[in-house]
């Protein structure tokens, strides 16, 4: 039992365990529906880290979710909400089943992450499986179950926006991993200039991540190959063609053009055959009474 805070907390389950920290559910005996995420930060280095950063610099504090911190039994206890869980991963395909839906998922994610206000170094703990969870209203919603295990003050803050990058890309992308095996390269134009993007640190902010997402059609045009892609270059042609009247007209002068050169190339081929043909030059056999023929011997 853990008594602070107005709070009555008793575990009701753990979630992960290392020599790190700890991390648990528990239920506030005072409300019975009352949960709360607790990290119990047991290294102490960690510990005095989060401590100075959290007295001094604010840490979590416009973080809505955020309850308090205190000491206990030699570590340092942060508090959190906990809400139910529904993950995003378990959930996504039932969610998000078109691209406009799931790009609609990859905002909402972002959203999400930039309202937790956390810093680099913490807000990449928070881009894990079990944090993302999802609504029944199709939001992203976070829980705080954060592995400190992994946590690294040298993050920089492009660190968190391309891994918050990549999770959006890898919603949006759900449609395409499958079918091509995450080869990438075959993905639509728009998702592989959004992963070059993430490979060369370009976004840095969520606000640059969001404002690409939103920017993508809720329909990309998938690539073709072979058949396909001649296929596609015709249906193009059409569309430009058929987009004015004018293109029509001048479409059909050059087609008639084309056409009448071909023709009189043809003839003019044929008939400098002919002459060829007819005009085939057998030589001299003699000249005045010399005569220039092979002899019979």
């Amino acid at each position: 039992m853990i008594r602070a805070l107005h709070l009555e907390l008793e575990p009701v389950r753990v979630v992960l365990k290392n020599p790190v920290n700890e991390v648990s559910v528990c239920a506030d005996s005072g409300h019975k529906d009352s949960f709360y995420t607790v990290i119990s930060i047991l290294s102490k280095a960690v510990a005095k880290e989060l401590a100075a950063r959290v007295a001094l610099g604010g840490l979590f504090s416009q973080n809505s979710d955020f309850v308090g911190h205190l000491s206990h039994r030699d570590a340092l206890l942060l508090i959190f909400r906990y809400h139910s869980e529904n993950r995003l991963a378990n959930k996504q395909a039932l969610y998000a089943k078109s691209f406009g839906e799931r790009k609609a998922l990859a905002v909402s994610l972002l959203t999400a992450l930039a309202g937790a206000d956390f810093p680099a170094d913490i807000g990449l703990l928070l881009i894990a499986e079990e944090n993302l969870n999802i609504a029944a209203d199709g939001k992203v919603y976070l829980n705080y179950l954060l592995d400190f295990s992994r946590f690294s003050p040298s993050a920089t803050g492009d660190d968190l926006y391309r891994a918050a990058a990549g999770a959006a890309f890898d919603i949006l992308a759900a449609g395409y991993a499958a079918k091509y095996e995450r080869h990438v390269e075959y993905y639509p134009h728009e998702l592989r200039l959004m992963y070059k993007k993430i490979e060369n640190r370009t976004f840095h902010s969520y606000s640059q991540a969001m404002t690409f997402v939103q920017a993508l059609p809720d329909t990309p045009r998938e690539q073709r190959f072979g058949a396909k892609r001649l296929l596609g270059a015709a249906e193009r042609l059409r569309d430009i063609i058929l987009r004015k009247p004018a293109n029509l007209f001048l479409s059909a002068v050059v087609a008639i053009t084309l056409v009448y050169l071909g023709y009189q190339l043809a003839i003019r081929a044929a008939a400098g055959r002919g002459v060829r043909e007819n005009t085939v030059f057998v030589g001299l056999q003699t000249i005045g009474e010399v005569y220039l023929g092979e002899e019979d011997i």
